[in-house]
């Protein structure tokens, strides 16, 4: 892998991790469009880091905390103890599918047009959700009235988000919205619950990352990282004030145009 496809990647994986159009979707279709090479899952989840370090960076206070109340928890606040308590509801259903399909996941990153077809299926729903909320009395609960079926459901939608083109923000934030979250709550529960995820990936590619980099790709690896975390730190930023204002509809927009594209591709290469 060339430094300025490892640039693009990066950059792609960054801006497209944490608003809900489903980074590992791109990191299958852009180099499937442009006839590069499938980037392996080893850098995968290796620029996923970059963005694990954006997310922490933004989230610090809260991230800090989580971490202080899991290594002295009788000590912690209620409010505290909760919170943990949700982050882990919510983590355990993506821990599990993980595990267990990790083969059969692994073989939808090899299939475009699959994957095509799962990101105008998140579309539909980012689309969908913001019509069923349209109608729905009241502005929804906030994020200090997050239950523990809440972050059961949103869990669901977090391990759904193994599919490449199944959005994990999107899933995760549609079905906080669904559970009658208001929009920004979903979404700072959603980039909370990225942190352990993200974590327990990166840890279990560590020895494939390693070996790629010994074998000539570790500057590739450290330009994807380093402009992942560049870009997710924007988007991080840029998407709760963007959502709170224009909702989601703009993002299942282009997640239709996106699947158009990845379709026309692959009827043009037969």
């Amino acid at each position: 892998m060339s430094l300025f496809q490892a640039l693009i990647l990066g950059l792609v994986q960054g801006l497209t991790e944490f608003i809900p159009v489903s980074s590992s979707g791109h990191l299958t279709l852009v180099p499937f469009i442009v006839g590069w090479e499938e980037p392996s899952l080893a850098f995968d989840v290796a620029v996923h880091a970059g963005t694990l370090a954006a997310v922490a960076w933004v989230f610090r206070e809260r991230v800090a905390d989580l971490f202080r109340t899991a290594l002295h928890y009788r000590s912690a606040t209620a409010f505290e103890q909760r919170l943990l308590k949700l982050i882990v509801i919510g983590t355990i259903p993506a821990v599990i599918v993980g595990i267990t399909l990790e083969g059969p996941v692994s073989s939808v990153f090899e299939r475009p047009v699959l994957v095509s077809f799962l990101l105008g299926l998140t579309g539909y729903f980012l689309m969908s959700t913001e019509s069923i909320i349209e109608h729905r009395e009241g502005r929804g609960r906030t994020e200090s009235q997050i239950r523990e079926v809440d972050a059961g459901v949103v869990g669901i939608g977090q391990a759904l988000s193994v599919l490449p083109g199944i959005s994990r923000s999107g899933a995760t934030i549609v079905a906080g919205m669904r559970m009658g979250l208001d929009r920004v709550a979903a979404a700072r529960f959603s980039f909370l619950l990225s942190v352990p995820i993200l974590l327990g990936a990166l840890l279990a590619q560590l020895p494939d990352m390693a070996s790629e980099g010994l074998a000539g790709d570790g500057d590739a690896f450290l330009v994807g990282i380093v402009a992942s975390g560049v870009s997710g730190f924007v988007a991080v930023r840029w998407f709760i004030g963007v959502i709170s204002r224009r909702g989601l509809r703009p993002f299942g927009v282009y997640l239709i145009l996106a699947m158009t594209a990845g379709l026309i591709t692959a009827l043009a290469r037969g």
